[in-house]
């Protein structure tokens, strides 16, 4: 979901070259660049070495050892994406839905989407996409603004069932779907099945239906099966915004995170946009290091090595949990069914089996008979050998001490005589 500033009529723009955080339909500002009347953001100013925590959480240099995304096509349905030096050479194909021009991005998401999934800076330090050897497919199915006769940040279902089929047309791998509509469709369902069935993984952001964040219409595509809906999470793990109940498979990164901007430079940016931009680059790098697996298996590894969100595996608001790329990649996972173990079958015996058990039975009921009575004959032995000798000596009779005799006190004792007393009076 987009998430909007205080005033949710006006989008927050950063003014003096200073990017966005564009998270709806698009107000004009004075201060914001003119195209055919509309407002589009400028360009960004945050240095590529900026701190990146979304790369830091989500651990993407220990896995790029093991993939990079290489020959992952990664198709972005959205607000289309705009040309800039950290994208140089990732764009290979563009196509508009909108009737605008393809290769201007004026609300600046689906750029920024781009450069969390395969972005670099031109310099090769400093930011970096989650799978930065990836290319990026560009349906554009919003233009200028999104369209006034729609849910705030939702266009017509049969755009985006446009757009996921020419992705399928270019071979895309991943698509990621930025933006929702409301609208169940056909057309759409039959656009998703036909992406899976190619092999791609479709994520799609989850949002709530509207401004408020409290209604539970489901957003599409995220709500049909098999696709991964997406919600954003800032750097303490927290889910930002209300969402639907039961369309949300995994959160990652989209609150304050920093990324491209159309024309130049890098800036701030909030929204599940960017969040299912993070998931759509785990998936390009399963799917180069796995390549044999399907979508389905793909999408099923992403949600078993999931780190729980502070709801716990399985909540309405967090899904399976944050997206964990390097589990993602490196973990080994199997798929299937948990079964009980089937019963074992009676074991039928011949009745000389039975004869022979029998026997044995009562063969090893008498030796225990026989081994205890032998056990009660060597104690008798023994005792009559220890306590013979005496028992003869008293005659057998009891063994009792006799009653001490008794040596009564004297009535009037005399003192005791002093040592030396004899030579005492010798002398005297």
């Amino acid at each position: 979901m987009y998430q909007r500033p205080l005033l949710r009529s006006l989008p927050v723009v950063i003014t003096l070259g200073a990017a966005f955080t564009t998270l709806g339909p698009v107000t004009p500002l004075a201060s914001a660049q003119q195209t055919n009347g509309e407002q589009c953001v400028s360009s960004g100013t945050t240095s590529s070495a900026s701190a990146v925590w979304p790369q830091d959480m989500l651990a993407a240099e220990r896995v790029w050892p093991l993939a990079t995304g290489a020959g992952q096509r990664v198709a972005i349905v959205g607000t289309g994406v705009a040309d800039t030096p950290y994208l140089t050479g990732k764009i290979i194909a563009r196509r508009d839905f909108a009737g605008q021009i393809t290769n201007r991005d004026c609300l600046g998401i689906g750029t920024g989407v781009a450069g969390v999934i395969t972005g670099q800076s031109p310099d090769g330090a400093g930011f970096r996409g989650i799978s930065p050897e990836a290319t990026v497919l560009a349906a554009k199915v919003v233009g200028d603004r999104f369209p006034a006769d729609q849910p705030s940040s939702s266009v017509a279902a049969d755009q985006i069932a446009d757009a996921i089929n020419w992705a399928v047309d270019q071979r895309a791998t991943v698509i990621a779907v930025t933006t929702v509509t409301y609208q169940d469709s056909a057309g759409l369902a039959t656009a998703v099945r036909r992406a899976q069935d190619s092999g791609a993984v479709v994520v799609a952001s989850v949002e709530a239906s509207d401004q408020a964040g409290t209604a539970e219409s489901p957003s599409y595509p995220a709500a049909y099966d098999d696709v991964v809906g997406v919600a954003a999470i800032d750097a303490t793990g927290t889910v930002t915004e209300q969402v639907p109940a039961g369309v949300v498979d995994l959160v990652a990164p989209g609150t304050d995170i920093i990324t491209t901007y159309p024309g130049d430079g890098l800036g701030p940016a909030s929204g599940s946009a960017f969040a299912a931009g993070y998931v759509a680059g785990a998936a390009a790098l399963v799917r180069e290091y796995r390549p044999e697996l399907s979508a389905l298996d793909v999408t099923n590894r992403l949600f078993l090595t999931a780190t729980p969100g502070h709801e716990g595996a399985g909540s309405p608001r967090y899904g399976y949990g944050i997206v964990n790329p390097l589990r993602a990649v490196a973990d080994q996972v199997v798929r299937g069914e948990t079964a009980g173990l089937p019963g074992m079958p009676p074991s039928e015996t011949s009745p000389e089996d039975q004869a022979r058990a029998a026997g044995r039975a009562d063969s090893n009921a008498l030796a225990f008979q026989l081994a205890a009575v032998g056990a009660v004959l060597i104690a008798g032995a023994v005792v009559a050998i220890v306590l013979g000798p005496s028992g003869r000596r008293r005659r057998w009779r009891s063994g009792f001490a006799s009653r001490p005799t008794e040596h009564p006190e004297r009535e009037r004792p005399e003192p005791p005589v002093e040592l030396f007393a004899d030579q005492h009076r010798t002398h005297q």
